[in-house]
């Protein structure tokens, strides 16, 4: 075959080293990021496929993985997938990068060669590997492939050159021929590929046997079931033995005489291996039977071969030792400052920080330390088994807590002494200038309204502060932002300014004695907190103070705990004008407040609405109101009219009217027409401020369209678990006018090609269709299948990584089945617009901000 001469790939954002492998399917580069971290890129080349099918079928498959990658630690980490510059080249995906061959993490791009475990075997020269770390690298491959066949997906070609090390950690790699399983398309390697063919979950776990093969014994996977040149010492060969009966009982050439079929089982089988666990199985293999017997079969035979080391080690069955005690690991409980006590959750005591205690390894541990003055803090370990030679060492830097005491004498952060007074605390001094000068480097305010007279503090030669009740007050409030943030204040404390009301000096000077200019000293006291009672006519209006919910006026609504001064009281009741009321809360007092609310065209949650636009909504549960139509041009022109900076989309090449949907739209137009639409609606006051217009989430419209998913780790990963359900059913095609797709009458106006059309479906539309033009679904909302794609909120992957949005529902242009199913995505950069780009709105309730949780060390 010609070698193919190609230029190197372009990859957005990284710059493109050099090559570092390659194959049938792809090559292999290495790559700087912008961050300057080096990268593996895996470039597919479309030209290698003798079809686009097969070469799309490749792409959807890593775009499924990429997001499934990330969450499992044997698995090589895909980081970001994309296409060539061009959209058809080629697609790639970046990896992290492997081990170097001779220098690990140490990574040198000019001379780096990856680490994977067949350079481990070639620099292993023919040799077997440790028993031990054969057990631990098919422990971890083992649940790799669990992890993915739980997915629906198989590997497809398992093998050492696809075993790549990562921080010294086997993962598997070479991820582009991950795919359904299932999927019979032949690819893998002579040898690991079984009788069978490849393709299937129990086809990996064979690859896998073969795998552990050859680095448990130094030779080629051909050459199974024979047996190493040379025997394992002596210290391992039992449990070699035990691996060798697990590689036989996974690789057995008949799949119905394999023992040991699926990635669970193998993991198992290795775990208790691992533990030093007897498998329960006969103690010789039927395999080791019946070779022993083909090999000896006379007496000569066995004369030749008796004295052999093979035939020594096989026979030697050791005495099976007992299994040894628990190992105990140290564990080094600390804290600083040191001298804290140490106590298990229910309170029990334990000792002294820094303290040593004894826990068995693997225990999940747990303790409190305290330390008056400090916040409680709680320390969380399992006990690893490195536990037995180093301490595992559980503690942490404490966190000041020391609010003053009533009847005890006080010091908050910056050092300043305070005296019992009452049930508060006063300064021992007044401000100085100093403290001032401190103040007004942090605040940046200026000095004007203050002068400093030189009477010290217990008659020590300083300066105090005179100053105005205004400047006073907003020192005090920089005061205590710095207790708080310190642990020295809790929420319950103000400190206020206590001016010396007698103060008179002949030394004053002339604007001193003209403005009133006093010294004070800091007071702080709990905070004197009032309450609100209020009635609503209707009751059930949901009631904000400050900003936060505070509850509901179904019954008379008692607001505990108000701070003194000004306060905003907001009243929100579907159908009724929002009401804002602002009053002055006093120490230790009560507003008492019964309002009537006056009815307005707002929307009412759970019952069908029309909005300021003309836009239909219906009720979905209690807290959610969606458009029955996908959002139509007359809507989205009303939008461009008011928001003259907004950008206008494209027009597309057909004709469309005001019912139209509208097309061309990207993720950001979809979410700045929300936007626009909430300010709108609330200056109308047809929603309060309690409610927004924004997209679905993807979870909301699967809700939307009928189909109720688990929440799991974002729309990729629900996409990989998309059911073959359609919006009409489970039959195909689909019923005659259900919805606008991809048609012959497309076939005929638009000359679309056959194999591009559902065949034999006709719905009179060959683009777009006015909204409402076919039947709506059980919650009276329609085009939730076809007409256009609609965008949703979320990112395609949940781990915030993706460059890809999520449209769902398909579009005129959708024929696939898989892209007609209920739960199919359509990953798209979310910048992109098309013709066939639209989306939907939803009318949400904002959930309120919780309230603060009661610090539980605030006992005062």
């Amino acid at each position: 075959m010609p070698i193919k001469i190609r230029p190197d790939p372009i990859i957005p954002d990284h710059e493109v080293l050099r090559k570092i492998g390659g194959g049938a399917y792809g090559e292999v580069w290495l790559a700087r990021g912008v961050t300057g971290a080096l990268r593996a890129v895996k470039v597919v080349w479309r030209e290698d496929f003798e079809d686009a099918r097969g070469f799309e079928r490749e792409f959807e498959g890593i775009l499924k993985f990429e997001p499934i990658s990330r969450e499992h630690p044997g698995l090589v980490n895909i980081l970001h997938v994309g296409r060539s510059p061009d959209g058809t080249s080629f697609y790639y995906y970046v990896m992290e990068l492997g081990d170097d061959t001779q220098a690990g993490r140490e990574i040198n791009a000019v001379d780096y060669e990856p680490r994977t475990l067949r350079a481990d075997s070639k620099q292993a020269a023919g040799t077997r590997l440790d028993t031990n770390l054969c057990v631990d690298i098919g422990l971890r491959l083992a649940e790799a492939l669990e992890y993915l066949h739980d997915l629906g997906l198989a590997h497809r070609d398992v093998k050492p050159s696809n075993i790549i090390f990562v921080n010294g950690k086997a993962q598997l790699a070479d991820i582009g021929l991950v795919a359904a399983r299932g999927q019979r398309t032949f690819v893998g390697t002579e040898g690991f590929v079984p009788p069978e063919g490849p393709g299937s979950a129990q086809a990996d776990i064979y690859s896998l046997g073969k795998v552990l093969y050859e680095i448990a014994t130094g030779k080629d996977r051909l050459d199974f079931p024979e047996l190493p040149d040379e025997p394992p010492p002596v210290g391992e060969r039992k449990r070699w033995l035990e691996l060798n009966k697990i590689i036989c009982e996974v690789c057995d050439p008949q799949l119905s005489r394999r023992k040991i079929t699926t990635a669970a089982e193998l993991a198992e089988s290795l775990r208790r291996l691992q533990r030093g666990k007897r498998r329960r199985r006969p103690a010789v293999a039927a395999w080791l039977t019946a070779i022993i017997l083909a090999s000896f079969v006379t007496l000569g035979a066995w004369e030749v071969f008796k004295d052999s080391s093979v035939i020594t080690w096989l026979l030697d069955s050791p005495v099976p030792k007992p299994v040894p005690p628990p190992a105990i690991g140290q564990v080094r409980i600390w804290s600083f400052p040191e001298g804290a006590d140490v106590t298990t959750l229910e309170g029990q005591p334990l000792g002294v920080t820094p303290l040593t205690l004894q826990a068995q390894v693997g225990a999940e541990l747990e303790y409190v330390i305290r330390k008056p003055g400090f916040r409680p803090m709680t320390v969380r370990g399992q006990v690893k088994p490195s536990a037995v030679n180093e301490p595992l060492g559980l503690g942490d830097e404490l966190d000041v807590f020391s609010p003053p005491e009533i009847g005890s004498a006080w010091e908050d952060h910056l050092g300043n002494g305070y005296r019992a007074w009452g049930e508060d605390h006063l300064a021992e001094e007044f401000v100085t200038e100093g403290l001032w000068q401190r103040f007004i480097h942090v605040t940046k305010r200026n000095l004007d309204a203050v002068e400093f007279f030189p009477i010290g503090p217990s008659g020590r030669a300083a300066s105090v502060v005179l100053t105005t009740p205004a400047e006073a007050e907003a020192f005090c409030d920089w005061l205590r932002v710095g207790a708080l943030q310190s642990g020295y204040l809790t929420d319950s404390h103000e400190i206020l300014p206590k001016f010396e009301a007698g103060f008179s000096d002949p030394a004053l000077s002339e604007r001193a004695a003209k403005d009133g200019l006093k010294p004070f000293k800091a007071w702080v006291r709990k905070i004197q907190f009032g309450r609100i009672l209020v009635t609503t006519t209707p009751p059930g209006a949901d009631v904000y103070v400050n900003g936060i919910a505070a509850g509901n006026t179904h019954d008379p609504l008692t607001v505990p705990n108000v701070k003194p001064g000004p306060v905003e009281m907001v009243l929100v009741l579907e159908g009724y004008k929002p009401m804002t009321l602002n009053r002055e809360m006093q120490a230790n007092g009560e507003l008492i407040m019964e309002v009537t609310l006056q009815q307005n065209q707002g929307v009412v949650f759970g019952k069908a609405w029309q909005n300021g636009l003309g836009m239909k909504f219906m009720p979905v549960g209690q807290d959610l109101m969606a458009s029955i139509w996908e959002t139509r041009v007359r809507d989205f022109e009303a939008f461009l009219k008011e928001q003259r900076d907004a950008r206008r989309p494209r027009t597309p090449e057909f004709k469309q009217s005001p019912d139209h949907p509208m097309v061309f739209i990207t993720r950001e137009d979809a979410r700045a027409f929300c936007e626009w639409l909430t300010k709108r609606e609330r200056t109308q006051e047809r929603i309060s401020m309690a409610h927004q217009y924004r997209l679905p989430t993807d979870l909301e419209w699967s809700r939307l369209a009928g189909l109720e998913e688990n929440e799991g780790q974002g729309p990729g990963w629900r996409d990989a678990r998309k059911r073959p359900v359609f919006p009409w059913g489970s039959q195909w095609p689909p019923p005659a006018k259900f919805a606008n797709l991809a048609d012959s009458t497309a076939a005929r106006k638009n000359g679309v090609l056959e194999n591009r059309i559902i065949r034999g479906y006709d719905d009179g539309f060959d683009v777009t269709a006015p909204v409402g033009s076919f039947a709506p679904n059980a919650l009276g909302l329609y085009d939730l299948c076809g007409n256009v794609h609609e965008w949703v909120d979320d990112d395609y992957s949940a781990n915030g990584t993706s460059q890809f949005g999520v449209l769902r529902g398909g579009g005129w242009n959708s024929f696939q089945r898989e892209n007609l199913y209920l739960g199919a995505r359509n990953a798209v950069p979310p910048n992109r617009s098309d013709t066939i780009y639209g989306f939907r709105v939803v009318l949400a309730k904002i959930p309120p901000k919780p309230e603060p949780e009661p610090d539980p060390n605030d006992h005062g």
